[in-house]
């Protein structure tokens, strides 16, 4: 599957969430083929907010995402070597960076500043720019930094990298940023 592909694989998900007609389905039945591997078309770095599920929110079953969790849905050190497994083992053609409205890490770096630990890596915009999709927009050139191999694979249109901003209230999933997908 190509970067694009998935996307759209995504928004019709988030299209049919939000519309109240999720089709898909965790059988029983499932349960033996996934335990021979996983083949995600995805992986989602999103908050560990409770209320932040993306196979939920893109109406995905179990095994099509890879989905790391983190407050803030800041790609530390440890976040990003998962994304490198997920795109070098899985060939995951499509990294997303998930934030979400009424997250109480950007809200908590907000309100105080912190100048160490997980919080003082979440990023705060300089003017009247919305906290929570600027944060999830700098996730993009903070993974690419961190990782030679995620860099050169957005390079070559093998991957691509979005950040986008679910709204909890009316379950609508936004983007607000992207690579550009050279080929595919």
């Amino acid at each position: 599957m190509n970067p694009k592909d998935a996307l759209q694989r995504l928004i019709d998900g988030n299209s049919r969430f939000v519309s109240g007609q999720t089709t898909s389905h965790n059988a029983a039945i499932d349960r033996a083929t996934m335990s021979e591997g996983q083949a995600p078309f995805a992986v989602v770095l999103r908050c560990a907010d409770s209320r932040v599920s993306p196979e939920i929110v893109f109406d995905q079953p179990l095994g099509n995402l890879f989905v790391c969790a983190v407050g803030g849905n800041v790609p530390t050190p440890e976040i990003v070597e998962s994304l490198e497994y997920a795109v070098g083992q899985l060939s995951c053609p499509l990294i997303v960076v998930m934030g979400h409205t009424n997250c109480g890490a950007v809200a908590h770096a907000t309100a105080h500043l912190p100048t160490k630990g997980l919080f003082s890596m979440i990023d705060i915009p300089h003017d009247d720019e919305d906290a929570i999709a600027f944060n999830a927009e700098q996730g993009i050139p903070k993974i690419m930094v961190s990782s030679d191999m995620i860099q050169e694979a957005v390079k070559i249109g093998q991957v691509q990298i979005i950040a986008g901003v679910y709204d909890i209230g009316s379950g609508q999933f936004e983007l607000v940023a992207q690579t550009t997908v050279e080929s595919a």
